[in-house]
C-alpha cells in the first residue's frame, strides 16, 4: 500500500491547539475522502513563520522548505491571521505545483469547528493529490466544493498579483466575510482568559465603587435615573475604558510602509473588539460582586428612608444600584490599567504575530538609535581630530 504523508504546519497557540487535536481523525477523512488505497500518515511541525499571511510567498517558500526537509508529500499552513484579496477574505492559498497550502483559520469565524477545519484540510489535500488546479482566468463558485461558510458562498479563483500560489479561496461576500474574520480573530485572541491579568482594573474599579454605594447620593440617583439613562453610562463607561486602555498601552497599530493598510485597519479593529469582549466580562463580574456587596452593607429600611420608595420596590432599586456603582467604578478602573504590565496587556489584545511584530520593531528603533548614536560619536571624534590637527 501505498504511503503518504500529510505535513501541518500551524503558527503556535490556537493553530497548533487544533492541529494537534484534530490530527487522529483527520487521518480517518482523508483515507475516506481522497484516497483508501493511501495509507495516510499526519505530521505537525510548528512554526511563527506561518504567523504572517500578509506575506503568502514567504509562508509558501517556507512551508516548501520544511515539506522538503522533513520529507513530506504534503504541506498545510494554518495561520491565525487573515488574508485578503482585492478586499475580499480569503480562506486559503493552494499551490498544486508545489504541494502546499494555507488556510486562514480567522475566515471560518468565531467559532471554527474541529470538524469544517478537518474538511477544508481534507479538500486542499485532495487538491493538491488529484493536480486538480485551474486554468488561466478560470474560476469555480463553491456549490460543487466539500466545505462551505456560512451565508457566504465560497468562490475558487486564480490568483491575479505576484503570488506563487495556482488556487485562491475567497468568501464572495465582503460584508459577511469581515464580520467573519474580524469575530474570528477575535476569538483566536481568547478574551475570555484575560480576567486574571486585570486584577488591578478590578481592584480599582470595585474600591471605587464599593466607596460610592455607600453615601446616600448614589441611592437617590439610582431612584432617578431611567433606564435609557443607565444604559448610557454603562455604554460611556465601557467605551471610556476601552479607548483609555488603547492609549494608555499605544495599542493602536499606526501605518507603516511595508504594511498593508487594510491589515492595520483589521488589527486595531480587532483590538477594539478583544478589549470590548474583556471589559464586558469585568463588568459582569463587577456587577455581581457589587449586588453582593450591596446586599450586605446597604441597610434596606435607611435606603427607603432616604429615597422614599416603598419596601416592596427597594429591591428593584438595589439592582439599579448596583449598575449605578458597576459603570462608575468601570470609568475609576480605567486608571488602573495603566498599572497593568504593558506586554501582559499586548499579550492578549495582539495574536502572536502582532506581538512578535511590535518585539521586532521595537528591535529595529534600538538598533537604529544606536546606530544613529555611533555615528554621531564617531563624527564627533573626526571633527575633534581635524581641530587639534589644525592647532598643532
Amino acid at each position: 500500500m501505498t504511503s503518504k504523508i500529510v505535513g501541518l504546519i500551524p503558527s503556535p497557540d490556537l493553530p497548533a491547539d487544533l492541529a494537534f487535536k484534530i490530527k487522529d481523525k483527520l487521518k480517518l477523512d482523508l483515507n475516506k475522502h481522497v484516497d483508501q488505497d493511501v495509507e495516510w500518515e499526519v505530521e505537525i511541525d510548528v512554526d511563527p513563520l506561518t504567523g504572517s499571511a500578509e506575506y503568502v510567498n514567504e509562508v509558501i517558500d517556507k512551508a516548501v522548505d520544511i515539506k522538503d526537509k522533513k520529507g513530506w508529500d504534503y504541506a498545510v499552513c494554518l495561520t491565525d491571521l487573515p488574508s485578503l484579496s482585492n478586499n475580499k477574505v480569503v480562506t486559503s492559498d493552494v499551490s498544486v505545483r508545489r504541494q502546499t497550502g494555507l488556510i486562514s483559520l480567522p475566515s471560518f469565524g468565531a467559532f471554527p469547528l474541529k470538524k469544517r477545519i478537518r474538511k477544508a484540510i481534507t479538500y486542499v489535500v485532495d487538491l493538491m493529490y488529484t493536480n486538480d488546479g485551474l486554468d488561466d482566468g478560470e474560476e469555480q463558485t463553491a456549490s460543487h466544493l466539500k466545505w462551505r461558510f456560512l451565508f457566504s458562498r465560497v468562490k475558487r479563483v486564480k490568483p491575479e498579483d505576484d503570488n506563487k500560489t495556482d488556487n485562491r479561496f475567497i468568501l464572495q461576500s465582503r460584508i459577511i466575510g469581515w464580520l467573519r474574520l474580524l469575530s474570528g480573530m477575535t476569538f483566536a485572541n481568547k478574551p475570555w482568559t484575560a480576567l486574571g491579568s486585570f486584577t488591578k482594573v478590578l481592584t480599582l474599579a470595585f474600591a471605587t465603587g464599593t466607596y460610592i454605594s455607600i453615601f446616600s447620593t448614589p441611592w437617590q440617583l439610582s431612584v432617578a435615573y431611567s433606564i435609557p439613562r443607565f444604559l448610557l453610562l454603562m455604554l460611556l463607561s465601557i467605551a471610556g475604558m476601552v479607548i483609555w486602555i488603547i492609549f494608555a498601552h499605544k495599542l493602536w497599530e499606526k501605518p507603516t510602509d511595508k504594511g498593508q493598510s487594510q491589515f492595520r485597519k483589521l488589527y486595531n479593529l480587532t483590538t477594539v473588539a478583544t478589549l470590548t469582549v474583556i471589559v464586558l466580562i469585568n463588568y459582569a463580574v463587577l456587577y455581581i460582586l457589587f449586588m453582593i456587596s450591596i446586599a450586605i452593607f446597604v441597610p434596606e429600611n435607611l435606603f427607603e428612608g432616604w429615597t422614599q420608595v416603598d419596601a416592596e420596590a427597594s429591591i428593584q432599586y438595589f439592582v439599579r444600584l448596583a449598575w449605578l456603582a458597576t459603570s462608575l467604578g468601570t470609568l475609576a478602573g480605567a486608571v488602573g490599567a495603566t498599572g497593568e504590565k504593558e506586554e501582559r496587556i499586548k499579550h492578549i489584545t495582539y495574536s502572536y504575530r502582532q506581538l512578535t511584530r511590535s518585539y521586532e520593531l521595537k528591535k529595529k528603533q534600538e538598533k537604529s538609535k544606536s546606530s544613529d548614536a555611533a555615528e554621531r560619536d564617531e563624527s564627533q571624534v573626526k571633527k575633534q581630530a581635524h581641530e587639534e590637527g589644525e592647532l598643532s
